[in-house]
């Protein structure tokens, strides 16, 4: 299996994205996509353009996904000033 690379990565709350809980009720998904083109503009889908990899997360997923990126962060900011 060969990995691949995206150069962006976005966050949102895209409405109508939601997943049915207990009771009825709906809740919100956070939608992180992992892109190569800046969702400001319109993509380029000449050859060679990757499709975005979209996952949709629960919010208490997202938090536990920030929380993680934040550890890394830290840690890679300690490291730079070594």
């Amino acid at each position: 299996m060969t990995a691949e690379h995206r150069h962006e990565a976005h966050a949102t709350i895209t409405p109508g994205a939601h997943e049915r809980v207990l009771g009825g009720a709906r809740l919100p998904l956070v939608s992180i996509a992992l892109t190569d083109h800046d969702p400001a503009t319109a993509p380029d889908d000449g050859p060679g353009q990757r499709a975005d990899v979209i996952c949709q997360l629960r919010p208490s997923q997202a938090r536990q996904l920030a929380t993680r990126l934040q550890e890394l962060a830290d840690h890679a900011e300690r490291e730079s000033q070594r």
